[in-house]
């Protein structure tokens, strides 16, 4: 999404919450490929390693948590096009709050699941 000169601030502020929005779905939906593969590993070769250790329950609950909030940033997405129909400040401001809102869940998942994902690199250079 290409922003111009011409560009109300309004509409910049609607462009760079949509890329960043585009920049966090990504994420996650590698985050989904990352967590099946460190599960696949743990079935595999690993798995003498692996398999009594909560780490691999920790990190399926998170694999739910990423599914979860991917469905909801993608309904997110969606909806975010009602924004630029915006004509008054509370509306402005609601979906400005919206997207603040989601940038928490983001950066407190991503906290969460960082935090599991080294847990599992640990047991293994043990």
């Amino acid at each position: 999404m290409q922003i111009y000169d011409h560009d109300t601030p309004e509409t910049i502020t609607f462009k760079n919450n949509w890329i960043e929005l585009d920049n966090w779905i990504g994420h996650l939906e590698y985050i989904e490929k990352e967590i099946v593969n460190l599960l696949n590993l743990s079935n595999g070769e690993l798995f003498n390693i692996l398999e009594e250790q909560p780490v691999l329950m920790r990190l399926s609950i998170k694999k739910e948590e990423n599914r979860i909030n991917l469905n909801a940033f993608r309904k997110y997405k969606n909806s975010l096009p009602l924004a630029t129909e915006c004509e008054d400040v509370d509306c402005d401001m609601f979906y400005i709050s919206e997207h603040e809102r989601y940038r928490k869940i983001y950066l407190y998942h991503l906290e969460k699941y960082r935090r599991v994902k080294e847990e599992y690199f640990n047991i293994l250079n043990k």
